[in-house]
């Protein structure tokens, strides 16, 4: 929880707290000031409609971010990165990375699968390895860069989901000697289904490999400069290919996302307890990509907060400080009759902030009844920057974060915004109050 969140929470902590002291002590004064909020029907009613207006812009569009930010997290999860990666040590200081390879890959795989502080958070384990060089189809008299990814069949299917097959299927458990390609690579080759494709590239000690291989299928991820260089061949034929037994990188896909961080460290103190050369790196320090999205869609929303409490803000404070001018003299009658300055602020501020409750029951209502209406068939996006595929957005509303935000936004700029025309109404001279009354 950052600083922001710490001062905002104890704020409407104070803001819970006069509310709950006033009904138990003050009960009276509670009722007075609800009252008055039903008494001035129009202005409060336009009062409300701006609090409950801004509190359902924040809620969907909060919503329609954190759908972003689950669907970009989905992609870039799924596209054989999964939630944590295991390195060698060397693997992100070295320019030749046939030398960085994790060695005795099944027995690592095992251990890690058999200690169960580590296997109870795993839903797949999967090694890759990856290589990269020149493919060719003969036939059409057309070749190409590769990047290709060395996999285990039956754990790709999970770590590559939203991956789209064009044509043919998946990589095969049993046959060895078939591959898929990207789009793009497909196209840059001329090659479908069915077509053998020719696979040069330098193995880890230098030399050159040479294969011919079966397309079994064309995928496409949706992101362009991926599906442009990319092929996956089964991890058994790749090793073969670069003559290694061992891995580039180990991929782990969680059970819950949630437990992240808690995995992250069990795994790092698993790797120090068997002082092994790997370090462990989670999805979000390895995508770039995703980082300046929510950088960028984070500072759109907090501008949209920003600019919705300042709106609710002068708003409530016009409304206030009418309600002031036109009931000088209630408030000059209270005070002749004893009340204290400290007694009328109360009882503005209770009338705030019951507007800014109110508001905020509305304004999340009215958000999940709205979210409820677009989520039936969701709103059409073009594609990201980078991507070639579209997708339907929808308005997240499982947010405890977002729905807490809807509640506490109004509730608190409508306390903030009363404070002020409170104080100055407990602070009207009483005999001059009385004249410009009179007058």
């Amino acid at each position: 929880m950052n600083m922001a969140m710490i001062l905002t929470s104890a704020v409407i902590l104070m803001v819970f707290s006069f509310v709950i002291y006033s009904l138990i002590f003050t009960l009276q004064d509670a009722k007075f000031a609800f009252l008055n909020i039903l008494r001035h029907k129009r202005r409060s009613f336009s009062t409300l409609f701006a609090i409950t207006l801004g509190g359902v812009a924040i809620f969907l569009y909060g919503g329609f971010i954190d759908y972003a930010f689950w669907i970009l997290q989905q992609q870039t999860v799924r596209t054989n990165i999964g939630h944590v990666q295991i390195y060698d040590k060397t693997y992100f200081s070295s320019s030749n990375k046939s030398k960085s390879i994790i060695e005795n890959y099944q027995g690592l795989k095992a251990g890690i699968l058999q200690d169960n502080e580590l296997s109870k958070y795993i839903a797949t384990i999967a090694g890759q390895l990856e290589f990269s060089g020149v493919v060719s189809q003969y036939e059409h008299q057309t070749s190409s860069y590769f990047s290709a990814f060395g996999l285990e069949p039956l754990p790709a299917v999970k770590l590559g989901s939203f991956d789209t097959l064009i044509s043919g299927s998946d990589l095969s458990r049993i046959k060895n000697d078939e591959i898929t390609l990207g789009s793009g690579l497909a196209t840059s080759l001329n090659a479908g289904y069915a077509d053998w494709v020719d696979m040069l590239t330098v193995n880890s000690h230098g030399g050159q490999g040479a294969l011919s291989l079966k397309v079994r299928g064309v995928f496409s991820s949706g992101i362009k400069d991926y599906d442009d260089v990319a092929l996956k061949i089964p991890l058994t034929t790749a090793q073969r290919l670069i003559d290694t037994d061992g891995v580039s990188k180990i991929v782990i896909l969680l059970k819950d996302e949630r437990h992240l961080a808690e995995f992250s460290r069990q795994l790092e103190k698993y790797i120090n307890d068997h002082h092994l050369p790997l370090i462990v790196k989670d999805w979000k320090s390895l995508s770039l990509f995703y980082q300046q999205v929510e950088g960028l869609l984070s500072g759109i929303y907090f501008f949209i907060k920003l600019i919705v409490g300042l709106i609710v803000i002068f708003m409530i404070s016009n409304t206030m400080t009418m309600n002031i001018l036109e009931r000088t003299r209630e408030i000059t009658t209270l005070r002749a009759m004893g009340l204290r300055p400290f007694h009328i602020t109360r009882l503005f501020l209770l009338e705030g902030t019951f507007m800014g409750g109110i508001g905020a029951i509305f304004s999340l209502l009215i958000g999940f009844m709205l979210a409820g209406m677009i989520n039936l068939q969701g709103i059409a996006m073009p594609p990201s920057p980078g991507q070639t595929q579209g997708y339907n957005a929808f308005i997240k509303t499982d947010n405890v974060e977002l729905i807490w935000i809807t509640l506490v936004l109004p509730i608190l700029t409508a306390s903030l915004a009363t404070l002020l025309p409170a104080l100055r109404a407990s602070r009207l001279n009483i005999a001059d109050a009385f004249k410009s009354a009179q007058g």
